[in-house]
């Protein structure tokens, strides 16, 4: 049996559009594989012990991660996530691209951060209102929810200039499947 992916591997950066929504802010690919899901995970497991030169490919049990070396970063580099696991057919892979830990939680810190001012200038202006004064309050919260598109929006800009480098990553996670065999 070979862990080899039953799929075509020749990809471009448009295969890495989030799932056809624009909602989608973390494009996600799903496919099949031969082996079991266990036998799976003991070959990933060990061509991560075999091939742990750089620390650019982890594996913790079904989950495993592929990183990009630090000189080719730019804010926007993504990195793999993918989990070894069942499905109705058979074993599947599940990936997922996302911006690197400190730019994601930097992202959300923002979105909150944003939401919370929104919410809290809506308060605001309706305690303002009941009280028949200027509900200078809408122009905070209003402000928020802008900052919360104009982020989204750079997110999405953001991970189309990262496609090449999402294209990379995957072909990484298709030379890892072949080399653990």
């Amino acid at each position: 049996m070979s862990a080899l992916p039953s799929h075509d591997v020749t990809l471009s950066p448009k295969d890495f559009q989030p799932d056809n929504s624009i909602w989608k802010l973390r494009p996600t690919f799903e496919f099949p594989i031969r082996d079991g899901r266990q036998t799976a995970i003991e070959k990933l497991q060990s061509e991560f012990e075999r091939d742990n030169r750089n620390k650019l490919f982890l594996m913790h049990g079904e989950y495993g991660e592929l990183h990009l070396p630090s000189e080719e970063h730019r804010l926007w580099s993504p990195h793999l996530s993918f989990y070894v696991s069942e499905h109705d057919q058979g074993t599947v892979i599940r990936g997922r691209f996302a911006p690197r830990m400190e730019v994601w939680t930097f992202v959300w810190i923002l979105y909150l951060a944003m939401a919370f001012s929104a919410f809290y200038g809506f308060a605001l202006a309706y305690s303002q209102i009941m009280l028949s004064e200027s509900p200078w309050g809408l122009v905070v919260a209003a402000a928020s929810l802008l900052a919360i598109f104009v982020l989204y929006v750079v997110a999405h800009v953001g991970q189309h200039w990262s496609a090449d480098q999402m294209s990379l990553l995957r072909l990484q996670l298709d030379e890892v499947l072949q080399r653990a065999g």
